[in-house]
């Protein structure tokens, strides 16, 4: 007992003091305890992008990121762009960026990372061309590579297209449909991780409001004048199949070059035309046209050939005429020719077999009517053209041999032979390319077939009817023509058999056998590269030099009789045309490498393209600025897109907002250490959103972009007894780590003046 109190007041003292002493110990524990929550190892993935926990990253803003000082990349890489916009593929491993080659001329380019840097960037060869290709993204499986482009053909400015990987390269590229393009620009396509949506950014204009009419300045501005404001888009996936909008999509990659080659002389010199070539082409079809009769079918024997073959004949006139852009539904030089010919042929069709070889015709006359038909169905797509283009078709399908797969003189026929199987292989994929039905079993013949004929030591030579050694230079021009129509890709060991074959026959004499130009011409240019230059360079200079000064040319060489200077002429017209007749399937400007010939899939073996609902404006997320370059992480919770909105750091800022929820978050600014004074811009991710990789103008010449990396902060690498607090994290924390030290100090402090006061009362 102490001296001078009573036992029941020292024994409340002390029991008061328990109390104090407990309070404080526990306050400390809780305050320690809360700090160890706060560093706990699985905690500091609330701060990225990763969602195997779904829970905790919903409860944490965006802006929690944290990121290191930017460096520049190392290595090639590392070298200035005029267009920073890299796209980095879900597993870190492939990047593809943009680089200006020459000006007003950007193309792609593909580098890998080997696990320390990244390996020195090569073209993609099936995708650039010499116009603009920019804005790459990968699908989050890597099969599909989007890209922006200004090619001819594109509804504006710049389209999105898309290609797909064949094993080899990403080729076979495809314009998205007017769900997503329009006559403005679409740039940066962005699908998400799950791949059900693709975002873009576009400056279309906004539609008025309900308070605002289209005469208001603001809005009258923004409709005038596209490009003042680039707004983020999505667009919501469709199932894949047969719709009136894979057919548009398929009608503009056959024939979307002729309209941008024939309205714009610098197209056309692009493409590989001249002034020469177009006015050789004029010199013909003017003559074509003064030799058709006034029924609309051109008579071959009055011109050296063969009366029974009048429907081939004035099939083949026909399709000069719509090489050159020609039309029967549209006012334009000879929309009277081209309707007259038309009319012709659906006048000599069986109305219900849909035969077309005419009164003393064969299978040459149909194939080659049918493909007339099926191509001016497919430019113009007028409802009168349908049914007698279908049934042309149906016909072609009915006849085919059921044992070789291929086709003979006379419908029906159990033998087969190349040159009249060419014509229906031709018309079919027309049909197809347009939107008329062609039965997938026709096709596995038209393979079979062309397996039978090939030949040589990579199956790269053709024979008439069966594989013949290259006796007959026309058919292996034919054969490797139908082959490419069926998806072969020119980077195949068959396909540099056959382009050898070819530059070996080419001289300086392609006018004395039309058929072989013809077929030579059509295989070069799907094959590009230097076969197509040399073999375009020869007719280019050698047809004009020996065409008639009428406009035709004199037939030469095997079959002459039978074609006469109807036919024999509009053969070497269509070869003239062929650089904007039909675009290259596999890629336009494509150049085959022989060093890197593989054995890649065919084109009808990829995977399907994607087709998208209408796109819609993401209001949340876009403001009065510029918003624009969207990149979504790898597991598709966060946006990041670069804006120049006001509040930012400088010019073009980079921000993100959190997508995963109903509708997404107010986008955040990733602030100073990301954003300098001037444009930082193009986001890419890797890592699952820790590696961040953007362009930036915050060097010496502020009108180049730098590529810059950083990582985002993070406290442990993995959840491992043992593991030690990175001194980093430590260091940006520390200040919070200090305000509950503080705090605790605080408490402790304020129960020890409550101790501390009750005693000195007690005593008094």
């Amino acid at each position: 007992m102490i001296k001078g109190f009573p036992k029941a007041a020292v024994t409340g003292a002390l029991s008061r003091k328990r109390v104090i002493c407990w309070t404080a110990a526990i306050s400390v524990a809780a305050i320690a305890l809360g700090i160890y929550l706060f560093l706990k190892p699985s905690t500091w993935r609330c701060y990225t992008d990763e969602t195997s926990l779904t829970r905790q990253a919903k409860q944490v803003d965006p802006h929690f990121v944290a990121w290191e000082q930017p460096e520049e990349l190392a290595g090639a890489l590392g070298q200035f762009t005029d267009d920073p916009a890299p796209s980095i593929s879900s597993d870190g491993t492939v990047m593809v960026f943009v680089r200006e080659v020459q000006k007003n001329n950007r193309d792609l380019f593909l580098c890998r990372w080997d696990g320390n840097t990244w390996s020195a960037p090569f073209a993609l060869r099936a995708l650039n061309s010499k116009f603009n290709e920019r804005s790459p993204a990968f699908s989050r499986d890597g099969s599909l590579l989007y890209f922006a482009t200004d090619r001819p053909g594109s509804l504006g400015n710049y389209d999105i297209w898309v290609a797909r990987w064949d094993g080899a390269v990403y080729a076979w590229p495809l314009p998205l449909t007017q769900m997503v393009n329009s006559p403005y620009d679409e740039l940066d396509p962005a699908p998400s991780a799950s791949g059900d949506k693709l975002y873009f950014s576009s400056n279309k204009p906004d539609r008025p409001a309900a308070d605002q009419k289209e005469g208001d300045l603001d809005y009258a501005a923004k409709t005038r004048m596209p490009g003042l404001d680039h707004d983020i888009f999505a667009a919501d996936i469709v199932p894949a199949g047969v719709t009136n909008r894979e057919i548009e999509r398929a009608t503009s990659m056959l024939y979307y070059l002729r309209e941008s080659a024939l309205a714009s002389p610098r197209v056309m010199k692009l493409l590989g035309g001249s002034a020469k070539s177009e006015a050789a082409v004029s010199k013909s079809l003017a003559w074509l046209a003064s030799s058709q009769e006034k029924d609309g079918h051109w008579e071959l024997n009055k011109y050296a050939g063969n009366s029974q073959h009048n429907m081939g004949g004035t099939a083949i006139a026909l399709l000069a005429f719509l090489g050159r852009g020609q039309r029967h539904d549209k006012e334009c030089e000879y929309q009277d020719t081209v309707k007259r010919a038309i009319d012709y042929l659906i006048s000599q069709q069986d109305p219900l077999e849909g035969d077309l070889t005419g009164k003393q015709g064969n299978m040459y006359d149909h194939g080659i009517a049918s493909l007339a038909m099926a191509e001016a169905y497919g430019v113009t797509k007028h409802e009168d053209l349908l049914l007698p283009a279908q049934i042309a078709i149906d016909f072609i399908v009915q006849h085919q041999s059921k044992r070789s797969g291929g086709w003979r003189y006379n419908p029906g026929d159990d033998q087969a032979d190349l040159s009249v199987a060419g014509w229906q292989i031709m018309a079919l994929k027309s049909a197809q390319f347009s939107g008329l039905r062609v039965p997938a079993e026709t096709f596995e013949g038209v393979r079979r077939w062309l397996k039978h004929v090939s030949g040589g030591k990579k199956g790269g030579i053709y024979g008439y009817e069966k594989s013949d050694g290259g006796n007959r230079p026309a058919m292996t021009a034919t054969g490797y023509f139908c082959s490419q129509l069926m998806g072969l890709s020119p980077n195949t060991f068959s396909a540099f058999e056959t382009s050898d074959f070819i530059q070996g026959k080419a001289n300086n004499n392609a006018s004395r056998d039309s058929y072989l130009c013809y077929y030579a011409t059509l295989c070069s240019y799907q094959n590009q590269g230097k076969l197509w230059r040399k073999w375009r360079d020869i007719i280019h200079r050698e047809l004009p030099a020996s065409q008639s000064k009428e406009g035709y040319w004199q037939p030469q060489g095997a079959h002459s009789d039978q074609m006469g200077r109807v036919v024999y002429t509009s053969l070497l017209v269509l070869s003239l045309q062929a650089h904007y007749r039909y675009t290259p399937l596999y890629g336009l400007g494509f150049e085959p490498d022989r060093k890197l010939a593989t054995s890649p899939k065919e084109r009808d073996a990829l995977r399907d393209m994607p087709l998208y609902r209408r796109a819609k404006r993401l209001d949340t997320i876009n403001s009065r600025g510029d918003d624009l370059q969207p990149c979504i992480t790898a597991h598709g919770d966060f946006l990041y897109f670069a804006s120049d909105r006001f509040g930012g750091e400088g010019g073009l800022d980079l921000y993100r907002t959190r997508i995963s929820g109903e509708s997404p978050t107010e986008p955040t600014n990733l602030g100073p250490v990301i954003n300098g004074a001037r444009d930082d811009t193009g986001p890419a991710l890797r890592m699952h959103g820790f590696n961040l990789i953007f362009g930036s103008s915050r060097g010496q010449d502020k009108d180049k972009f730098q590529l810059l990396g950083t990582h985002s902060r993070r406290v442990f690498e993995e959840h491992v007894p043992g593991n030690v607090l990175e001194r980093r994290y430590l260091k940006l924390i520390r200040g919070r780590i200090l305000a509950l030290f503080l705090v605790a100090a605080a408490l402790v402090l304020w129960l020890f003046l409550v101790h501390w006061s009750g005693r000195r009362r007690r005593k008094r």
